[in-house]
């Protein structure tokens, strides 16, 4: 992991970021969510599942819609055939509840929109149905990662 210090003197405050750049906070959830999304997909290939994509974002609104907003963290085929969209929710302890709990209505609402606009981009044909699921991963700083596949949780 790359570390960037900066001098701090008595009185004074550490220089911020670069405008744009994200915060040291801001980094250390997104290596958090990709360690999560790593762990995820290697757990579902493993039951053998076919992974199809990965942290996908729609393109621009068309026919006068506005751009859907949000991203597919992982789209897969389950070994039954389903599609699957998985959303994949990273947390170091459950002290603000268990990882699977920030995935509230809203977020299933912009989920479902988000996965029936990746199948209406990719041919689907050959494959049953379409669900959403989501793979909670408990990462401790003192212990093994803890999965749970929550399986049909919107759609």
């Amino acid at each position: 992991m790359n570390t960037t210090s900066c001098p701090v003197t008595a009185g004074s405050r550490p220089a911020s970021p670069p405008a744009g750049a994200p915060s040291a906070a801001a980094s250390r959830r997104a290596e958090l969510g990709r360690q999560g999304e790593e762990l995820a997909a290697a757990h579902l290939r493993a039951q053998g599942w076919r992974l199809l994509d990965r942290n996908w974002r729609p393109g621009p609104g068309h026919d006068g819609q506005p751009p859907l907003r949000g991203e597919l963290d992982l789209v897969a085929v389950d070994p039954d055939g389903a599609l699957v969209a998985v959303e994949v929710k990273t947390r170091r302890s459950e002290r603000y509840g268990p990882p699977a709990a920030a995935v509230g209505h809203g977020k299933l609402r912009r989920l479902r929109l988000l996965a029936t606009a990746w199948a209406h981009g990719h041919d689907t044909g050959s494959h049953s149905g379409l669900r959403l699921d989501v793979v909670s991963v408990l990462l401790p700083p003192d212990g093994p990662a803890v999965l749970r596949h929550h399986r049909g949780v919107g759609l």
